[in-house]
């Protein structure tokens, strides 16, 4: 063996065999050494487009949406029982009355008697209490003449002259009774208004306390508006309110769509409810539109309206686009490193297509407007600017 390894040395292929070991011991080094493990690629900044946030005053308006009602809705009622012998034409469903007009005459011949009648007995009773003063003083002189002293009353006929006073009083309230009862017959609405639906008509009996016709004020209207007590503290409201005529309390336009056309209206909020709803923690308030039928087109009952309430004004205020607030109330904010940061944000109101918002955000700060989908912390942001900043 010891020749053997002396012959390698010596000869000729020991380069060669050193070579071929060396490159063995090679290849296993590189077999059995960890590969280098290629970069990882970082994920490309989604693009996005943003406008700034400016500070500036901002009134507050506040949206809410709510249906006409009348202010003064009424069943017309008969004071007084007979046959209606005339009905004016405007007695009919939907009838536009003037305040005070006439609309059904019930038959007054019995009334005319009974005031006739009336007028008697006043007469008689009026008589009788001169009569009875009269003799009353003729006592009383016959009881001086006498000098017995102090006259009684049953002498001076002081019971019969109180009586005579009693009876004349009765008989006078009887009188103003039978006018009444005449003036009665003849059946008013107290206020300008519409007759919802009739419910009777020429000819037919009613007595005391039958419904003619239920009707309803056309002079103001009444809207009832559900708002957050949030929102009640933007208007600068207590929970307990009620404005006294003329009134000065906040602003609200109305708006609905009538015959394919965008109208308004103009009203004022006039009070509140004074509590919260059990059921839906909301609190009413309530505003008036004035003579609304005499507006075109008129604001009519049962219809249903949008709302913006005018509010207080809020100093240095935030304003952001519509497209800026998301589903959860979040804005999506662009730091400095262009990454996002998400912020929670309060709305407050709107002004035309923009959002009053509170919050933890700053004049200047960048806010996504466009749709970016699995929104999270820190993402990278490539920002493209969207027309010009939020103020105008």
């Amino acid at each position: 063996m010891r020749r053997i390894f002396q012959y390698i040395i010596s000869s000729r292929i020991a380069p060669i065999l050193i070579i071929l070991i060396g490159s063995f011991f090679a290849f296993i080094i590189s077999v059995s050494s960890p590969k280098p493990q290629k970069g990882i690629e970082l994920p490309k900044p989604t693009p996005v487009f943003y406008e700034t946030i400016t500070k500036k005053d901002i009134s507050l308006k506040i949206l809410t949406n709510g249906e006409v009602k009348p202010l003064n809705e009424i069943n017309l009622i008969s004071q007084v029982s007979g046959q209606i012998v005339k009905a004016a034409d405007e007695f009919v469903d939907g009838g536009i009355i003037k305040a005070g007009s006439p609309l059904v005459w019930i038959d007054d011949r019995d009334y005319k008697l009974a005031l006739i009648s009336a007028e008697s007995r006043v007469a008689q009773a009026s008589k009788l209490l001169e009569r009875e003063i009269a003799e009353s003083e003729l006592a009383k002189n016959d009881w001086e003449e006498l000098g017995l002293g102090e006259a009684s009353p049953l002498t001076l006929r002081i019971p019969q002259l109180k009586e005579a006073e009693a009876a004349e009083k009765a008989a006078l309230a009887d009188l103003e009774k039978a006018k009444l009862n005449l003036e009665r017959t003849v059946v008013k609405l107290p206020f300008q208004g519409i007759i919802r639906q009739k419910k009777t008509g020429v000819g037919q009996f009613v007595g005391t306390g039958s419904i003619l016709a239920t009707a309803f004020s056309t002079e103001e209207v009444l809207i009832a508006l559900p708002l957050t007590d949030t929102e009640l503290s933007y208007l600068g409201l207590p929970l307990a309110y009620e404005e006294e005529r003329p009134f000065s309390g906040p602003k609200v336009n109305f708006y609905s769509l009538v015959s394919n056309k965008n109208s308004e209206w103009e009203g004022r909020i006039v009070r509140t409810a004074g509590s919260i709803d059990p059921l839906t923690r909301l609190v009413y308030v309530y505003a008036e539109v004035i003579n609304p039928y005499q507006q075109s087109p008129p604001l009519a009952i049962g219809m249903f309206v949008d709302a913006v309430i005018e509010g207080k004004t809020i100093k240095d205020g935030f304003l952001v686009p519509n497209s800026a607030i998301n589903n959860n109330l979040n804005l999506y904010i662009i730091n400095a490193n262009d990454n996002l940061e998400i912020r929670e944000i309060e709305v407050l109101g709107t002004e035309n297509d923009y959002v009053i918002i509170k919050g933890e955000i700053s004049e200047g700060e960048r806010v996504v407007v466009s749709p970016l989908n699995n929104a999270k912390n820190g993402m990278a942001l490539k920002p493209i600017l969207l027309g010009k900043n939020i103020a105008r």
